[in-house]
């Protein structure tokens, strides 16, 4: 995925304060995900190099300059679309995240404390099934010979598809155990593996889950289509 718009999805100029440094709040969110990352300040500076440069720059008011997101630790965050609000005095930036986002190695800066003094990782549903499938085009890139998934993969989409079928009908066994016998676990343990198979289908099809989402959007509120039988 590239950022190839580097211009807002807005009509209007960006309206920064007269006061000085002139700063606006930025918000970060995954572009897979749709997890808010994290959120800081960009002077007008700050703004034109998040651009230009297509990864986020901030205004730091704790160090008083310009700070890009990473510059020590490597974990970027790569802007994908930028989009200012309504006013035109709150900025957007849908990002692709290169490492944790905060300093305490985690994916958000919304991750709750704990008592302990560390913190509890927020999961966002989501942000598992983007996990499983960057897992799985790694395994396709050979990274892990060993590995199950690489395996299947390399016995070919054959045996993908057989795999996917196998795991489609035990869980429509598991969903009729469930009415007679009202034991969840089940059911949800083979539901699980049907989403990694057919997680595994798409990467042995060249096609990512963005692809999927799409379409289901383009039939989001639609009239359903029914099918009837020819006599």
């Amino acid at each position: 995925m590239s950022f190839k718009n580097h211009q807002p999805d807005w009509g209007k100029a960006v309206v920064f304060s007269a006061e000085q440094p002139a700063l606006l709040p930025l918000v970060c969110q995954n572009v897979g995900t749709g997890q808010v990352l994290m959120v800081g300040y960009v002077s007008k500076e700050a703004w034109e190099q998040t651009q230009s440069s297509g990864e986020v720059v901030f205004w730091s008011r704790s160090k008083g300059r310009l700070w890009k997101k990473g510059e020590s630790s490597g974990h970027t965050l790569k802007v994908r679309r930028l989009l200012v609000d309504c006013d035109a005095d709150a900025l957007l930036a849908l990002v692709e995240p290169q490492g944790p986002t905060c300093h305490r190695q985690s994916e958000t800066c919304f991750d709750p404390e704990t008592a302990e003094g560390g913190f509890e990782s927020v999961e966002w549903p989501a942000a598992v099934l983007a996990r499983v499938f960057a897992t799985i085009q790694k395994r396709a890139a050979g990274e892990d010979p060993d590995s199950y998934t690489q395996k299947l993969l390399s016995a070919g989409i054959d045996r993908v598809l057989r795999k996917l079928g196998e795991e489609c009908t035990e869980a429509i066994l598991a969903a009729k155990n469930l009415t007679i016998t009202e034991q969840k676990d089940e059911f949800c343990s083979e539901s699980a593996d049907l989403i990694y198979h057919w997680l595994v289908t798409l990467a042995a099809l060249k096609i990512t889950p963005d692809e999927v989402w799409a379409v289901l959007k383009s039939r989001e509120g639609g009239p359903r289509r029914v099918q009837v039988d020819k006599v």
